[in-house]
């Protein structure tokens, strides 16, 4: 089930932080660090949403040691990039320092397994009809067409695309900016932090993080699901 899972939220794990607090993927490659910090130059609000898709675009490019030319949303990150089970970590960890944001982490696969039950989405290896119009609703950018019976939960990995690194973005973003920034305790308005993805209070100095991504995304599958039945309940018998 885990590549469901991966699939509609994006990988990730525990990593040792920086000087700032901020997760590194620390594995040397050639002449630099996988995963180091790259310039926050835009606002992260809904409004800027048309720079998001370029940024993650220049983040995988540098991470995969490629010319930005060669990445596009519809690249498949392991046929055409290249990318093997590390890269993804250093793709998510360095869009985390890009963006401000928390990816999910670990514990998202057990709460799933937990709402829906191990084999409801995947059963002896072989992705169910349940996790296949879980993967259609939740992973548009994939190509319908290989989302079929017996697809093995093995070859999902093979495809995903630079898209699906886009789409959780934008919808990390979207909570982020949809955060309530009055601080809890003096009721001054916070700001953003420049360095970690958390919220400062001006007047107080009382910090509060963003929203973790496993809660983010959770919430955003199980509405996934909700749609996933609805649209199964409307269907004629």
């Amino acid at each position: 089930m885990q590549y469901i899972v991966v699939a509609l939220c994006a990988p990730t794990r525990d990593a040792v932080p920086d000087e700032h607090g901020i997760p590194v993927w620390g594995r040397v490659t050639g002449k630099r660090i996988r995963g180091e910090s790259m310039t926050q130059t835009t606002s992260e609000t809904p409004g800027a949403q048309d720079d998001v898709e370029q940024r993650v675009l220049a983040v995988i490019a540098r991470a995969m040691d490629r010319p930005v030319s060669d990445v596009k949303g519809t690249s498949s990150l392991e046929l055409d990039l290249g990318a093997q089970s590390l890269d993804y970590l250093d793709i998510a960890f360095a869009l985390e320092r890009e963006f401000r944001i928390q990816f999910p982490r670990a514990d998202f696969m057990q709460r799933a397994s937990d709402h829906f039950g191990e084999e409801n989405l995947v059963k002896n290896g072989v992705i169910t009809d349940l996790g296949l119009r879980l993967l259609a609703k939740g992973m548009p950018e994939l190509d319908p067409s290989a989302l079929k019976p017996g697809l093995k939960v093995t070859e999902v990995r093979k495809m995903f695309v630079v898209a699906t690194f886009i789409r959780v973005v934008k919808q990390l973003l979207e909570a982020k900016a949809a955060m309530n920034r009055t601080c809890p305790d003096c009721g001054a308005m916070m700001n953003e932090s420049q360095s970690l993805p958390e919220f400062i209070c001006p007047a107080c100095n009382k910090s509060v993080q963003l929203p973790g991504g496993d809660d983010v995304l959770f919430d955003h599958f199980i509405a996934l699901s909700d749609a996933v039945a609805a649209d199964a309940g409307s269907q004629p018998g």
